[in-house]
């Protein structure tokens, strides 16, 4: 026999938690100037004339990718956007992951570092942070021949 303490308890269960919350809202990205484009890169906040812009500029022109071809959505260290929500905004053939976690955007899925990988009928390349693939010569070289060069640079 349930006694309202219990009752209540039941009720005041929390289902969905507030991290859980952002990704079934679309506000969480409006602040987003973001127009459907072939490539979608998220990254780690990066500062405007940083080593990390500089890295990131040269792993662009590398791939030969102009800015009609891409936008890149920046994380602050706690931010979390819905992927669903994302993908109906932007609709991107590859999402290019610099130091993001899918988890992030509500994903529940294992990616192969520094390789493509297919997931909800686009191709995702996961790698480590902008800075962390500075101090890591082999995980850079790792990305470019396993994924970048493939799939940019010997396509054109």
């Amino acid at each position: 026999m349930l006694v309202m303490t219990d009752l209540q308890t039941i009720i005041n269960t929390e289902i969905i938690n507030t991290e859980t919350d952002v990704f079934w809202y679309s506000n969480s990205i409006s602040h987003e100037k973001i127009i459907p484009k072939n490539v979608l890169i998220l990254s780690k906040k990066i500062d405007e004339q940083s080593a990390e812009q500089q890295q990131l500029n040269k792993i662009l022109d590398a791939c030969k990718l102009t800015e009609d071809k891409y936008n890149v959505v920046q994380f602050t260290e706690n931010e979390r956007l819905a992927w669903h929500l994302l993908k109906g905004i932007a609709n991107p053939s590859v999402v290019i992951l610099f130091g993001v976690h899918p988890s992030r955007m509500g994903i529940s899925a294992l990616f192969r570092l520094n390789a493509m990988n297919n997931f909800d009928g686009t191709s995702w390349i996961p790698t480590l942070s902008l800075q962390e693939l500075e101090q890591q010569p082999q995980a850079k070289k790792d990305l470019w021949t396993n994924a970048l060069k493939p799939l940019f640079a010997d396509t054109q």
